[in-house]
Parts: structure tokens; sequence; C-alpha cells
């Protein structure tokens, strides 16, 4: 330990190597290698923890080194890949301890623990960037995506994550159903998997910044006004009836 080479680098050079690597990495590769880089990885605040696939030997090391505040990115995956996890994460952590959290993904998150998550999202003031993410499509308690039936629980839990939509850059859903009474004033870049002509419509009336747009709507006689011009996208991506439409001024991708 006493002959590490990256003893002689400032900690602001190893500060920008550790950005590139998630949380589980950085431990398993730089921990006890010198006393100095445990010093920096204690002190380091801007650690990105990504549970997706992760091994339960990983997420343990993760748990154990970490502390809240140290984090500004993170992934919750209870997919086939992580099954368990998300009860496991909750039984050590609540989200509103995150107090610097800058991104959150979730994925596969189902009702027994998407209420504890979802209601907590107001305190985190630093948070910018929020994407929902259901791979199977198929949950349930997702209201269905034509807009038809809305479960009970997804129209009350919109109450409490409807209030963190104001301040978010970048968001992805799985439905923009109740977008239509939300402003966005600093939405930059956003993914609805489905949604309607109207909220469309909406989002880019109350969204002066959003430069990108991805989303996917059931076509009628009624919506062809959709394609109205949009002069503040530099993206717009939509799926009607199974066929892309984009309309690009920059490469750009979500």
């Amino acid at each position: 330990m006493n002959n590490c080479r990256l003893d002689r680098l400032p900690v602001e050079l190893i500060h920008h190597i550790l950005s590139y690597f998630a949380a589980h990495e950085v431990f398993y590769t730089f921990k006890n290698v010198s006393s100095y880089l445990d010093a920096i990885l204690v002190a380091y605040s801007s650690y990105q923890i990504n549970f997706q696939s992760i091994t339960k030997t990983n997420f343990d090391l993760v748990c154990q080194h970490i502390t809240p505040n140290q984090v500004i990115g993170l992934i919750l995956s209870n997919d086939r890949n992580t099954p368990g996890l998300v009860e496991c994460f909750l039984s050590r952590f609540q989200i509103n301890q995150f107090s610097r959290l800058q991104s959150l993904r979730l994925i596969d998150i189902g009702p027994d623990f998407w209420e504890n998550i979802i209601t907590k999202l107001i305190e985190l003031k630093n948070l910018s960037s929020f994407s929902f993410i259901n791979s199977t499509r198929n949950d349930p308690w997702i209201s269905n995506l034509s807009g038809i039936d809305i479960t009970q629980l997804d129209r009350n839990l919109f109450d409490s994550y409807s209030l963190v939509l104001p301040q978010l850059h970048r968001l992805r859903l799985c439905h923009g159903d109740f977008l239509k009474s939300t402003q966005f004033p600093c939405l930059r870049h956003l993914i609805l998997e489905e949604t309607s002509a109207d909220i469309i419509k909406h989002i880019c009336s109350v969204a002066p910044q959003l430069k990108s747009l991805r989303t996917e709507f059931q076509h009628n006689q009624s919506n062809t006004e959709i394609l109205y011009p949009l002069t503040q996208l530099h993206r717009l991506a939509l799926r009607i009836k199974g066929k892309i439409f984009e309309m690009l001024k920059h490469k750009y991708y979500i």
C-alpha cells in the first residue's frame, strides 16, 4: 500500500477518474489500495449507483460503504435479474435520505415499493432527472396505456409525484395521462411511452425549454393536427399506428 503510484495523483484527478465508474466498481477497484485512496473514497460526494443487474455481493459492498449524501445518481431495478433488490434497499435506506440526488431511474418497481419511493420525491430538491421504466408494460397496477382505464392507485400517487415535475430537466414515464395539469418550466427532454395528442400539445405549450420529445399515441381523425410546428424542439419522434415520424434539427438522443 505504501508503493501505490495513484497516491501521486491530485485529489481532483482521482475524482475525475471515479466519475467514469459506478459505485460498486469504485469500491471493488479502489478500496483498500492505499490509505490515500481510502480517504478520497470516504470524502467523495458524486457516486453513481447502478443497481440494475448487480450481484448480491456488489450490492452489499455498496450499501456497506456508501452514505446517502454522497450519491448524485441512482438506478433501482426490481426486474427478473434483480428480484427482491428494492426490498433490500428500502430496508437499509429511505429515498429522501439522498439529499444530493440529481438523477433517479426506477425499473419495474411494483406497487409494493412504488408508493414508498414516489411520495418522498418532493424532498429531493436537487433532483433534475426522473425516469420510470416498466419493461414488461403489463403490470395491472399501472394505468391502461390507452388512457381508458386509470387505476385509483396511479391517480392517487400522481398527486405526490406531480409536485416534483416542475423542477425536472429530464423526464421519462409510461404514460402522460395526468400531465395536462402540470407546468414544465425547466423540462428539456421528455419520453412518454404512450400518451395523447392533447397531452403533447399541452406539454409543448408549457415547456418553453423542451428540446427533445419521444412518444407514441393512437392515430384518429381528431388528432391529425398534432403535427403543427413545434418550434422549440430539436428532435421529435412520434410513433403513430406503428409508424415513426422524426423531425431533426440536430442529432440528440435521450
